[in-house]
């Protein structure tokens, strides 16, 4: 359909928060990612591949992928 791929860099700045396949909970800090069950800091750009779920400021869903093989999509 019209589902566009969504970049880390688009990512960054559109969602406040990523679910992981692991269910880990990061809140995003421009391109740092802060886990919110441990305090963990990554780049966004090393859990990007397992992002879920990407949810902005207002608890839409901004992206998300069905399978960890798909590319993660606008919603």
């Amino acid at each position: 359909m019209g589902e566009k791929r969504i970049s880390q860099a688009e990512l960054s700045y559109k969602a406040e928060s990523v679910k992981t396949y692991d269910n880990e909970i990061y809140k995003l800090q421009g391109s740092i990612a802060v886990n919110q069950e441990n305090g963990e800091i990554k780049k966004v750009a090393d859990i990007y591949y397992r992002v879920r779920t990407a949810i902005d400021e207002k608890k839409q869903v901004v992206a998300k992928r069905k399978k960890s093989t798909d590319e993660l999509g606008k919603s």
